[in-house]
């Protein structure tokens, strides 16, 4: 949210079901925490295992959310703390019970949200004969790229990146890299994507269950193939078909080279890839469906005055459910 108090007003923008609730940062909006129907602790703020101030009073009724954007492996928090302290459960992973995702894809043609969600069903993919994206691809000059300032990440992407930059041309920018892209011109940088790149790396700091950031979504408008390293078991949850590389998919670092290449020397096979842009949208950031979705969900909870508790939340969300690579060639 960029208000710091949203509504009616900003539900009804999405077409949210429901519109009877009433999202703030404020504490001081209603005279006390027990006023509030639910409370949303965003437990990645903390800061070398600190605690945040929980309210004296809880109202008998009222929903604790725990909410995170951050992996696991980022997050300074001891969670068996908390046990049958949350009800609700809102981060990136598709099994909570409201998604936070960082990006969604939309049907251009209804409107409608297609992912993430593991009931996904996507368009069959299709040649891309459109002579404006073929003569792009023919313009690009350089093979890789990479935009990266947290070096030496959990999930040895690093790694990754200099056994990739043996087979083919990589250019690293950022921190962890040798060009640098300055600030008051990351725009211009950016638009190397579409101008001069073929491939952008897209690689996870943290190999954790679903966790897919803004580097996907961020970068998918422009005409370049994300070259994805993740933790992600089903990727067409989250992405159309053939509109993306795997890492995951391949069983060396070689063998994914040679396929870069072999798309390097053959234009059109590699403009298949943006097929989908003519069927589907992506939305960076879609945090409005999101708290459509909270509301819906709490209301559903009001109606059917069901409460969950969650008693061993750091089963589900700790770092021991994160990988410090996917595969034994990283």
């Amino acid at each position: 949210m960029d208000a710091e108090t949203v509504g009616r007003d900003y539900l009804k923008d999405v077409d949210c079901p429901v519109i009877n609730c009433v999202f703030t940062h404020n504490r001081d909006y209603l005279p006390s925490s027990t006023d509030y129907d639910a409370i949303i602790f965003h437990v990645g703020e903390a800061k070398n295992g600190s605690e945040w101030n929980e309210p004296r009073f809880r109202r008998y009724d009222q929903v604790y959310v725990m909410a995170n954007k951050e992996s696991p492996i980022l997050t300074k928090r001891n969670l068996t703390l908390y046990n049958n302290f949350f009800n609700m459960t809102l981060t990136y992973r598709l099994d909570s019970d409201v998604l936070w995702s960082y990006g969604m894809v939309f049907d251009i043609e209804t409107g409608a949200v297609v992912a993430p969600s593991k009931g996904a069903k996507w368009r069959k993919p299709e040649a891309v004969h459109d002579p404006k994206v073929l003569k792009l691809i023919k313009s690009k000059s350089k093979m890789a790229t990479w935009f990266v300032s947290h070096c030496k990440a959990f999930s040895n992407r690093d790694l990754l990146a200099k056994r990739l930059q043996q087979f083919i041309d990589v250019d690293i920018y950022g921190k962890c890299g040798n060009p640098i892209c300055p600030r008051d011109i990351a725009g211009t940088c950016l638009d190397m994507l579409n101008s001069t790149y073929k491939f952008y790396f897209a690689f996870e700091n943290s190999i954790c269950t679903d966790y897919m950031t803004e580097k996907v979504f961020l970068n998918m408008d422009n005409y370049v193939i994300p070259i994805l390293y993740n933790g992600v078991t089903d990727m067409q949850h989250f992405l159309p078909p053939k509109s993306y590389i795997n890492v995951n998919d391949f069983n060396s670092i070689k063998e994914l080279a040679n396929y870069l290449k072999f798309l390097d020397i053959n234009p059109q096979e590699y403009a298949n890839y943006f097929w989908w842009k003519k069927y589907y949208k992506i939305k960076f950031r879609p945090d409005n469906f999101t708290f459509c979705n909270m509301c819906v969900k709490l209301n559903e909870w009001r109606d059917q005055r069901k409460i969950q508790q969650y008693p061993d939340l750091d089963t589900w969300y700790n770092y021991q459910t994160c990988k410090d690579k996917v595969k034994d060639f990283v």
